[in-house]
Formats: C-alpha cells, sequence, structure tokens
C-alpha cells in the first residue's frame, strides 16, 4: 500500500481552513463525503420520491460496512439514536434479582451511570470501581465484583482524561464470574483498531457523530451473537423462531424484529443519518484503522511532549495502551482559558473535570499542535 497522503486527506474537511480542531471527543467537523451524501439523499427524494432514500436496502448496506470496519458481524449490530440510547437498552437487558450488583466506574460519563440508577429502586446495588490516579486497572474492578455481580459497565476510553480501559482482560475476569461487560465505546469508535469481537465485551455502545464522521442523531449497539437470543426487555419483541418466514424477513424490510441485533430497534431508522454513516464509514475504510490509530498515536504522542516541555501538568497516562486521541492537561482557569482559545485564537478544545481536553484525529497534524502550544504559551505565560 502507498504511503498515505495526509494532507490531502486534510483536505476534505473544509472547516480546518479557519479553525485549528482539537475537540473530535466532543463532536468531529464533517468531511466532504457527508455533506455529499446528504445531498444524495434529498436529490433522491426529489427526482425518485425516494425510492432509494428510504430503501430497506441501503440500511442493510449501511449495517454491512460499519460491521466490517468496526469488525463485527452484520446481525450483532443494531441501529440507535446515539450512546446514550444503547447504553440504555443494555442497562434493561438482563434480569438483574434483588441483592444482585452492577459495577460502574468513578470516571463514567454520566449517562453510563444515570441508565442504570434504576435498578437501585429494586434491590440491585450499584459498586463505584475507583480510579487510581487516573487510571482503571483491573484491580480496581476486581476489588468491587463478588459471587453476586451481575453487570459490570465502562468506558472503552474515558471521556475526561482519555485512560483507555483493558478490555480483553477486564472481559475474561467478567466471564470467569459470570458477569456481562457492557462498553461505551463512543470514543474508541473510528481511532482504534482493535475489532469488537477481539475486546471481549457483550455489548458496546456507540454513537456515531464523533470520529465515525456520522450526524447526530444516529449510532449503533453491538450486541455478542451468541447474547441476542437471550435478551429480554419489555420494549424488545421476542426473536422470531430459527429458520422461519420471519426470521429471514430482515432481508427485505427493516420492520421485522428477527433473530439478530435487529430485534433491538423500533420503527422508522434515521434513513438520512444512515446514509452518511454509510458513506462516512467506507471513506474511514479507505484510509484504514490501523493507519488511523498509528497517525492518532504519532499526534497525540507529540502533543503530550509539548505540552510537558511548556510546564504544563498532563494528566493522560504516557503508554500508548493506556490512552487513545484525547490528551488533558491541568490549567489555571481551564473554562475562560477554553473560550479565550477560540475566540481570539480559532483554537476549539473543551474542558472536562476542570482541566483542558484536546481530542485529535488523522485529519490533524503537528502544525495544529504548535499553534495551540504557542496560543497557551501567549495566555498562560507558560515559557519552555
Amino acid at each position: 500500500m502507498s504511503a498515505l497522503n495526509w494532507s490531502s486527506l486534510r483536505d476534505e474537511f473544509p472547516t480546518l481552513a479557519n479553525w485549528t480542531y482539537l475537540d473530535t471527543a466532543r463532536k468531529s467537523v464533517p468531511p466532504r463525503c457527508q455533506e455529499l451524501a446528504m445531498q444524495d439523499y434529498c436529490r433522491d427524494i426529489r427526482e425518485t420520491a425516494g425510492a432509494d432514500a428510504w430503501s430497506a436496502v441501503n440500511v442493510a448496506e449501511t449495517r454491512e460496512v460499519i460491521a466490517r470496519l468496526l469488525g463485527a458481524k452484520p446481525a450483532e449490530i443494531a441501529f440507535t439514536k446515539n450512546t446514550t440510547e444503547g447504553l440504555n437498552i443494555a442497562a434493561h437487558a438482563f434480569d438483574l434479582q434483588p441483592g444482585d450488583n452492577i459495577v460502574l466506574t468513578d470516571m463514567e460519563h454520566v449517562a453510563n451511570v444515570w441508565v442504570w440508577k434504576h435498578w437501585e429502586s429494586r434491590g440491585v446495588e450499584i459498586r463505584y470501581a475507583k480510579n487510581r490516579g487516573g487510571r482503571l486497572p483491573l484491580e480496581v474492578f476486581a476489588e468491587q465484583m463478588d459471587e453476586r455481580t451481575r453487570v459490570v459497565s465502562t468506558a472503552y476510553i474515558t471521556y475526561g482524561n482519555g485512560y483507555r480501559v483493558n478490555l480483553p482482560e477486564l472481559g475474561a475476569a467478567c466471564r470467569a464470574r459470570g458477569a456481562r461487560l457492557v462498553v461505551d465505546g463512543v470514543q474508541a469508535a473510528g481511532i482504534l483498531a482493535a475489532p469488537l469481537h477481539s475486546l471481549g465485551a457483550d455489548m458496546v455502545a456507540v454513537g456515531g457523530h464523533k470520529n465515525l464522521f456520522g450526524l447526530t442523531g444516529v449510532g449503533l449497539l453491538y450486541c455478542r451473537e451468541e447474547l441476542i437470543d437471550e435478551i429480554r426487555a419489555p420494549f424488545l419483541k421476542a426473536p422470531a423462531a430459527r429458520g422461519s418466514v420471519q426470521a429471514s424477513a430482515h432481508l427485505k424490510s427493516q420492520f421485522d424484529y428477527v433473530r439478530t441485533a435487529h430485534r433491538f430497534e423500533g420503527g422508522n431508522p434515521n434513513f438520512l443519518g444512515l446514509r452518511v454513516l454509510r458513506d462516512s464509514a467506507a471513506f474511514i475504510e479507505s484510509i484504514g484503522l490501523q493507519n488511523i490509530e498509528d497517525r492518532v498515536r504519532g499526534l497525540s504522542t507529540y502533543c503530550m511532549a509539548q505540552l510537558k516541555a511548556a510546564g504544563l501538568p498532563v494528566l493522560t497516562p504516557e503508554p500508548w495502551a493506556e490512552r487513545a486521541q484525547i490528551v488533558s492537561f491541568a490549567a489555571p482557569e481551564a473554562g475562560g482559558l477554553m473560550d479565550v482559545l477560540r475566540e481570539k485564537h480559532s483554537v476549539v478544545v473543551n474542558v472536562k473535570d476542570g482541566a483542558i481536553r484536546v481530542s485529535m484525529s488523522f485529519f490533524n497534524n503537528e502544525q495544529d499542535i504548535d499553534r495551540l502550544l504557542a496560543a497557551l504559551l501567549q495566555e498562560c505565560g507558560h515559557t519552555r
């Protein structure tokens, strides 16, 4: 494979002509293929009354492309509105009993806390694995797990300092105890190359609007194939009998609930969002997730080195196995500094847990980091 031209790929993101965008952990700026997909969708409705735009075949094609990109089977992918909806399905998916417990972490996005709280009124205990210096090693989960632990739920990459949980290790520990592992995977999708089937997770929820370059309002839920038919919830239809006519109806219609993760979906899907997601996933696939991961590793490592040289305390762990595209650092009056960086320097970052959060994708370059550092040096007065 010939070397990728990162400069040309950067040109696919028109926003970058005017902004230094380092906030992909919140939302990503769109590539041109997103705009073109929306134009094609509107053109088809105008010219064919939606024959293609509202086609079940397109929904199936999106499922195939996104499954291939993320390392899953199409039958394991259900489309949702966002990460929270996927987590909410998972949080109602298991038959827990009074005295059982669920283990979360003290580094979760609030969305992965709220969805589990309803169990407390039913006598199920919620426990929290406590981080050690911004890390969540296996021991902190094991400390909270016992013979009544039924579910463990964690972010793959934490939203704050960007710590990466060792999911295969945690998944093995869960299986050994008979517990299910549910994952908030939104910060990893489109950045890390590890396929979903290799993570040891039972369910992984992902929103499409970050590094998958989709629209808000479209996401996905991965459910391990062996588990799909076991899940029972009031809002889910029971799976169709294996080999029945209904069990093959999904080949022609998106409205039949069958023996696939498709049974977690209800009603009309977000046809526009799925059209965009299909084309964005194909765009990512053309670059290659391993190439993207390698690129982000180099950029984030450069960013951490520059911040440390400037005397700014980096809160993200240094080993690549413990991080991804997020770099968090302490800065005085972080909220005000974020506003100044945007309004005065056209540098977009975010603030999480009282620290500046920088997050990047393959479309960034070292010059983006240099512009950030120059602005920080100007505003904070630090010297190298």
